[in-house]
This record gives structure tokens, C-alpha cells and sequence, in this order.
């Protein structure tokens, strides 16, 4: 199961990065009220949550407000103000995007309802079980879809999904805005923002909840292992799990696979509008071959960036170098410490297979039978 958004030139106004100072509580929502005065509103003194009733708003604005958090922790300054916006029964609309951004909330989130999701899930499964089950009757084909949307959108399962989902795609508004203010998004140029995609994906990886952080790190771990018994006969994707300098250079490996989907069942959006899709059964297979990897690349090489410069804010100072037209290899050479960063890919690369070797130590030796 993939849930995607579709970012497409969603800045409305100018962006305005926040100091450390943030609005007393109680004086966010009027504002974001009056742009959608039919949905409950909560906040922080960070942000906003609008959604169809108190309780949903509250458990969104739970989720976000963990992302701020690890904003903070990993790039060492305050989170855009933000807006995450639920309709009940459909996306809020583009102008409503607009207006709260105008309203003071640089990052507004367009989220999808538990309504909107299972509806979604059907039609992802429903398209991939009609063309499975072409020929077969109907009520065979419906039985089947509803059992695959059932075991889908169970509530314990949606809940695993938004604990990863929410503050992961407020990471990549929250890194984009704040680095790049003036930006507008291209997406035949990059997967998320202006910033290489690998740190584009680390930032949003690294506000997701710890559970799933760790389940990518052990994900990647079980890839290393297959390589590490016999790097000639690994396949090629597990060879690329491995290579740091192609991570650090290549696009996106689901973006022209999500942008293909998107188009096929929904067209491409309008200038100035976004969507929000759910794929699953086959759908989300073809896109999580293609950019699965790149998840677990971005947890264990954020590891890694930490364990050998010795500083969790590093992506905060690579951030900088991206946004003063540096690449990683200038970056790697200036004159900033780094600690025992290595400081050129290529050594970097060498140093990045000693790092994984001691991270992932490989199983001892199974003893013998009594």
C-alpha cells in the first residue's frame, strides 16, 4: 500500500520561515477557521489541524507535532507554521490551500479523510482485480474486491499508516519552504523540491515515527545481508541498496513510475491544483519495486551522516550547501568540519561499505547439532 501525494505547484504565496518564537496558543485557529469554518480546529503553537471533528483533528495534530519535534532535532531550526486540512468527504480545494497559506501558514497539508482512503483503496484494488478477473462474474469480482479493501483499510492498519505518513509528508513541505522560500515545484526535474532527492527523501524520512524509522533500518539490514554472502550473485537492485554515490546522485527511483500511474488513472493535475492517490495491490508493487530502496537508503545513510560527523544536525548545514548552489561533492571538500567524514564520494563510498559492515556484523556461526 503506497499513499502519494501529487506535489504540484503548491506554493500559493511567499513562504516565511519562522523564528523560534512562535504564536501564543489560541491564536492560530480563527485565522485558519475563516478559511474553512465548517471543519473542527485544533492547535499548537506550531500549527493547525482542521478536519471533520474534534477528535480526528486532535489525533492529526498528535502526528505533526512529532514531526516538528525531529524537524528541529535533525536540522536544527523551527519548523513553517502549518496547516494540515482533512475534508471529510473530499480534499479541501485548491483556493482553500491558497487562503490558508495567505492566512500566515507557510506549509499547508491537504490530507485525505478515512473515508476518502477506503474509497481510494477500492478503486486501486477494484482497477487491478477487474483486469485479474476479466471474464469472471460480477458478484465474484465484487466479493473479492471488498475482502482485499477490508483486510486494507482495517483501522489498525490506516493508523500505521498515518503514524508514518502524516509528519513524513509534512517533512517534505517543511525542508522544500524552508530552504528553497521562493521556489516552485518542477516535477520533471526532481521527485519532491529543488534539492537533490536523496536529502529531499531523508528529510521526510527522518520526521516518521521511530517504529517505521527502524522497520526501513532493518528492511535495509536484511538487503545488506543477501549482499554481504555474495555481492557477485546479488540482483541489482540489492546492489544498488549498497552504493552510496549512485544514492546521492540519481532521481527518484518511483517517480516516473507514480507520475505513469497518476496519469493513467486520473490525468495529470492542473497548474496551481494537487491530488491525492492511494495505490495498492499491484499498483503500489510496481512503485514500491522502484522506490522501496530508496526509503531504506534514506534511514541507514542518515545513520551514517550522523555516526561520522558526530552531528545530528548535519542535514541541516548539507541542506545549506544545496540551497548556496553546492553539490555533494563541494560540499564534501569545503572547509566546514565534518568530522571523520570521509571528503570525496569516492572515498566516501569505501567508507560507507567499512561503516555497514560493523552497523549490520553478520550472524555468528550456527553451531553444530548436539
Amino acid at each position: 500500500m503506497k499513499f502519494h501525494h501529487i506535489r504540484t505547484a503548491l506554493v500559493g504565496g511567499i513562504a516565511v520561515l519562522l523564528s523560534g518564537n512562535a504564536a501564543p496558543s489560541g491564536k492560530l485557529c480563527p485565522a485558519a477557521s475563516a478559511v474553512l469554518p465548517q471543519l473542527a480546529c485544533v492547535e499548537s503553537a506550531n500549527g493547525v489541524v482542521l478536519a471533520g471533528d474534534t477528535a480526528r483533528a486532535q489525533r492529526l495534530l498528535e502526528l505533526a507535532e512529532s514531526g516538528v519535534v525531529r524537524f528541529k532535532e535533525y536540522f536544527g531550526r523551527q519548523a513553517l507554521r502549518y496547516a494540515v486540512a482533512e475534508g471529510p468527504d473530499a480534499l479541501v480545494p485548491p483556493e482553500s490551500v491558497s487562503a490558508l497559506r495567505k492566512a500566515g501558514f507557510p506549509v499547508v497539508l491537504p490530507w485525505i479523510s478515512p473515508k476518502v482512503y477506503r474509497q481510494q483503496v477500492e478503486q486501486s484494488i477494484r482497477r487491478g482485480l477487474t483486469a485479474r478477473m476479466a471474464g469472471r462474474p460480477q458478484e465474484e469480482i465484487d466479493a473479492a474486491v471488498l475482502k482485499a479493501v477490508e483486510q486494507q483499510t482495517n483501522p489498525e492498519r490506516f493508523a500505521r499508516t498515518e503514524l508514518a505518513t502524516v509528519s513524513h509528508e509534512l517533512g517534505h513541505y517543511w525542508f522544500w519552504q524552508g530552504y528553497w522560500p521562493k521556489s516552485t515545484l518542477s516535477e520533471d526535474k526532481h521527485y519532491g523540491g529543488p534539492s537533490p532527492d536523496w536529502l529531499d527523501e531523508m528529510s521526510a524520512v527522518l520526521m516518521e515515527a521511530p517504529v517505521s524509522f527502524n522497520d526501513r533500518v532493518k528492511q535495509f539490514g536484511q538487503r545488506y545481508a543477501t549482499y554481504r554472502v555474495d555481492p557477485q550473485k546479488a540482483d541489482e537492485n540489492t546492489r544498488l541498496t549498497v552504493d552510496l554515490v549512485n544514492f546521492l546522485s540519481e532521481t527518484h527511483p518511483a517517480h516516473e513510475q507514480t507520475k505513469l500511474l497518476s496519469q493513467q488513472v486520473g490525468g495529470e493535475p492542473k497548474n496551481g491544483s494537487f491530488k491525492a492517490m492511494v495505490f495498492s495491490g499491484e499498483e503500489a508493487r510496481k512503485i514500491i519495486e522502484g522506490g522501496a530502496r530508496f526509503y531504506l537508503q534514506s534511514a541507514v545513510a542518515s545513520q551514517y551522516l550522523i555516526d561520522r560527523t558526530g552531528n545530528r544536525q548535519i542535514f541541516g548545514r548539507i541542506a545549506e550547501a544545496f540551497a548556496r548552489g553546492e553539490t555533494m561533492a563541494q560540499w564534501l571538500a569545503n572547509k566546514e568540519p565534518k568530522g571523520k567524514l570521509p571528503r570525496d564520494l569516492k572515498a566516501l563510498q569505501a567508507d560507507w561499505m567499512a561503516w555497514l559492515a560493523t552497523r549490520f556484523p553478520a550472524e555468528a556461526a550456527t553451531k553444530p547439532a548436539a
